[in-house]
């Protein structure tokens, strides 16, 4: 691994210095980061209220008036599409007394009312009436100046809807970088794009958000986490056949893992139907198609909380491999605590049939009560507590798998590539970006 590139170091209140909880030379990963709380907050100041983080897919909304709610860095944010189809995000929070607008997950409004004293907003923002409204002067209610608190910038990459409060950020296009190339191949590959499939699926968990999103890039603990599925035949036999493929690190943090399936054209191209890769050359670039071309399954996480999943599995013994496309984000409520809302997309053009099996073999598998999701969600809530503990953070977690092995030249597509599925490279290069971030935050202030 190359050496960090921050110069600068910070201490935590008790003195422990902030580089000395990531080392990717020796593969060193302090248990700490896992349940502090002076960190969690330096991670809501210097990652989540800066970095660009996905809040909604553009399919949401058909009508003018569809809103959707959900959370961006810890604040409740509410999207809406206005009169003229343009899509909006707002602060779910009243001018009045910061009463939450919207309280439900989704829906379809005239106008944003707040439940307490019935202020309300226009699909764009502005505040259009007051109760008891004689009552006031203009002097003191000057409603060009009191509407609704916009997200500071959003933007949207290939139907996916990113926002971030910080205005000196980069363009979204910016920050996904190299990542880009990937998420073309999930969701821009076919004339029509994705679309999401039903309504998004959420939970919480007892674990802290970074092992929820390193687990996105874990490939090796298939056959030993989820060994239930191995008998039942879900899963080869031979838990090497699946280090084959490679692991990338894209930049910015954003890390994915690329495993080709049996040697049948059946799993090549992620596995979809034909129908849809005939799409991909009007598409997808020739590297692009080449890198689809051999894979079968890539999941990996788009810094810092959205985890996808291109599976191509079977849901039960008796029905077929079929892929599916997840989008999941980690919400951090605490240190020890996230929440997970979970949505599936399929492509726009694919058959009536397709749709369903797809979204049926994701509820089975990696659904908050699929087989596969449950092992996930047990070891990890265990990792959280164990870590947490002050005897065990004496001593250091290994991340040191295939940490010599070097990059490959001839990979068709961008990042550090490594000839490998099975390994913790690309989870290092989250880690380093994550201390990164924390290192160069601006006017850091540590808890008291």
């Amino acid at each position: 691994m190359t050496e960090p590139s921050i110069s600068r170091d910070i201490c935590l209140n008790d003195g422990t210095s902030l580089k000395s909880l990531v080392n990717t030379d020796t593969g060193r990963i302090a248990r700490r980061i896992f349940s502090d709380p002076e960190l969690f907050e330096l991670e809501k100041a210097h990652i989540f209220r800066k970095a660009w983080c996905f809040l909604a897919h553009e399919s949401e909304f058909s009508d003018v008036g569809d809103f959707v709610t959900r959370s961006l860095a810890g604040e409740p944010v509410v999207l809406i599409k206005d009169d003229q189809d343009q899509i909006r995000a707002f602060l779910n929070s009243c001018r009045h007394r910061g009463m939450r607008l919207c309280r439900t997950d989704d829906g379809n409004t005239s106008y944003l009312r707040c439940p307490y004293h019935g202020w309300s907003y226009g699909k764009d923002g502005t505040l259009v009436s007051v109760f008891a409204e004689g009552f006031y002067v203009e002097k003191f209610l000057k409603k060009d100046e009191l509407g609704l608190i916009p997200v500071t910038k959003v933007e949207t990459y290939k139907g996916l809807i990113f926002g971030t409060w910080d205005e000196n950020a980069p363009s979204l296009s910016e920050f996904l970088g190299d990542m880009k190339f990937y998420i073309d191949m999930f969701v821009g590959r076919t004339n029509a794009g994705a679309e999401i499939v039903g309504t998004a699926q959420i939970w919480d968990s007892n674990a802290n958000w970074k092992l929820l999103a390193e687990n996105s890039c874990d490939n090796q603990h298939l056959h030993t986490a989820h060994g239930s599925v191995v008998q039942l035949g879900l899963l080869p036999p031979d838990p090497l056949m699946l280090a084959g493929g490679n692991l990338v690190d894209a930049g910015g943090g954003h890390i994915l893992h690329l495993v080709p399936g049996p040697p049948d054209p059946f799993f090549e191209d992620l596995g979809l139907p034909f129908e849809l890769r005939a799409e991909f050359p009007a598409n997808l670039s020739e590297a692009q198609r080449s890198v689809a071309k051999r894979t079968s399954f890539s999941v990996g996480n788009v810094f810092p909380n959205l985890s996808f999943l291109h599976v191509m599995i079977q849901g039960d013994p008796e029905t077929p491999p079929t892929p599916f496309l997840n989008f999941r984000v980690w919400e951090p409520l605490s240190a020890t605590k996230t929440r997970i809302r979970s949505f599936v997309l399929v492509d726009r053009g694919a058959s009536a049939e397709f749709r369903k099996r797809s979204f049926e073999t994701y509820v089975r598998t990696f659904g908050p009560g699929g087989i596969f999701e449950q092992d996930d969600m047990e070891n990890l809530e265990e990792c959280t507590k164990v870590n947490s503990g002050l005897i065990a953070q004496r001593y250091p977690l290994h991340h040191a798998m295939s940490l010599h092995m070097e990059p490959v030249k001839d990979f068709p597509g961008p990042g550090n590539v490594w000839p490998t599925s099975f390994g913790e490279t690309a989870q290092l290069a989250f880690y380093q970006h994550w201390q990164d971030c924390l290192l160069t935050g601006e006017q850091l202030e540590l808890a008291a």
